[in-house]
């Protein structure tokens, strides 16, 4: 709120009445951010946005060559399958929607970009994690799996497990673990060291994309997403 819904900083006051929250949770909060670098207080003892906030608005931005050689795939990913498709990089512990290509059917899932989920329970996430170094993966693994629904995976060893599935078939599956009613099928677009920089996936209603139909679609969303790949330097035989 402080970084985004103001354009001066704010008093202590201020976000107390913005948010709702206890004056004792707001401090500790805050204080919590400006010791981080994510704010910084001035000298009259108001909150604005800090240094690191900065530092990672500047690293969203630069993930624009990515938006501009996804978005025309994305868009044929939609007319192929009527539903909406997302572009999302990590910003830990949060998967970050990038770009966004909207399903033109009445029922369907609603996102928009600039919004942040958990990096553990969306098909976004575990495409990015499953291909990222193995020190994110702890470090992941090291936090509390809070269950979105009755579907997430809450334990370390479950998502160890899953990761070597999406690993195996090229593919992630979010099936109902972040969203109740949404299925998610993502895959990595991955960078010349065979990393994930980024990841694709395509969301609908459960009772139109059903596993079965998700199970379908992680291919072509794999193929779209290592073509963008390519193009971003890697090279799938040499990794």
């Amino acid at each position: 709120m402080v970084a985004v819904r103001s354009h001066e900083p704010l008093r202590l006051v201020d976000v107390v009445a913005h948010t709702g929250l206890p004056k004792t949770t707001c401090h500790r909060l805050l204080g919590t951010l400006a010791n981080s670098g994510l704010l910084r207080i001035d000298e009259q003892g108001r909150f604005g946005p800090g240094a690191l906030l900065l530092a990672m608005g500047m690293n969203f931005l630069s993930q624009a060559d990515i938006r501009s050689l996804a978005r025309p795939l994305m868009e044929q990913l939609v007319v192929e399958t009527e539903e909406t498709c997302h572009l999302g990089v990590i910003q830990f512990p949060w998967v970050v929607y990038l770009e966004k290509v909207e399903s033109p059917l009445v029922i369907r899932m609603h996102s928009q970009v600039g919004a942040i989920n958990p990096i553990y329970c969306t098909g976004l996430g575990k495409a990015l994690l499953a291909f990222s170094p193995d020190e994110l993966v702890d470090q992941v693994c090291e936090m509390e799996l809070k269950p979105r629904t009755e579907r997430t995976i809450t334990t370390p060893d479950q998502l160890r497990n899953e990761l070597v599935k999406v690993r195996d078939r090229g593919f992630a599956i979010d099936d109902v673990e972040n969203e109740q009613g949404i299925r998610c099928v993502g895959a990595p677009i991955r960078g010349h060291d065979g990393n994930a920089l980024a990841a694709l996936s395509l969301a609908g209603p459960e009772t139109r994309l059903t596993l079965d139909v998700a199970l379908e679609l992680g291919e072509r969303v794999a193929s779209v997403a290592r073509l963008i790949s390519m193009q971003m330097g890697y090279q799938p035989s040499a990794v």
